[in-house]
């Protein structure tokens, strides 16, 4: 079991976020997080990626992206740990072949390549998130923790970005607002509301009552 939640409860100055949660992620596993804005989608992805956060590459919703950075350097501090402080700075002056290559056939993959040495602050939302990803990609971990990774993406780059998440990850554990693209591409849904766990289920059983539920506002 790579993720086991036992009754936990999360608060944040005051105000309980998530409420007695229970939940057990296998390795392998492929899930997206459902539920409507507020819903707690986003503390349980931070909860999860403090439990294991050297095993875990964690995209968050604000992306991290440095924007005085290019999209090579970006994501190239994924590795950052990986070599000495002197080669860092070397290779923040002058980026060599070996790296410089890894990160433009990922880039490639993400139809973004063009952007190799764009700063971050001239990119588009989704070129940002496309790098962000290929940020997560070349940190070499075997989890991913993304939260809306692909929100500001047309479908066709959406479809395309996701297939290249699952080849890259073992484990994905992937918040978005797109029912429709969950069900098609995941094959667990966890559904949050008000703080609690209101759906798990595996995708192939999820009926169309169990959305509504799940988005269901009463007024």
């Amino acid at each position: 079991m790579i993720f086991n939640l036992e009754n936990e409860t999360i608060s944040y100055e005051n105000n309980k976020v998530l409420d007695s949660i229970n939940l057990s992620i296998k390795k392998g596993e492929k899930v997206a997080l459902l539920g409507s804005s507020g819903s707690g989608k986003s503390t349980l992805l931070k909860r999860l990626y403090e439990l294991k956060s050297d095993e875990v590459s964690y995209l968050p919703q604000d992306l991290g992206l440095v924007n005085n950075l290019t999209s090579y350097h970006n994501i190239y501090t994924s590795k950052l740990q990986n070599n000495s402080t002197i080669y860092n700075l070397v290779n923040l002056i002058k980026p060599f072949k070996k790296e410089l290559n890894e990160v433009t056939k990922i880039l490639k993959e993400l139809e973004i390549d063009d952007k190799l040495l764009t700063k971050s602050f001239n990119l588009s939302g989704g070129q940002k998130q496309r790098v962000s990803i290929a940020k997560s990609i070349y940190s070499g971990k075997n989890i991913l923790l993304a939260d809306e990774p692909i929100s500001a993406l047309d479908e066709y780059i959406c479809k395309k970005s996701i297939d290249i998440m699952h080849n890259s990850f073992d484990t994905i554990i992937c918040a978005m607002h797109n029912v429709d693209l969950a069900l098609e591409s995941f094959s667990r849904v966890i559904g949050i509301k008000n703080g609690e766990i209101l759906l798990d289920k595996q995708t192939c059983d999820i009926t169309k009552d169990d959305v509504s539920r799940l988005y269901y506002v009463t007024t």
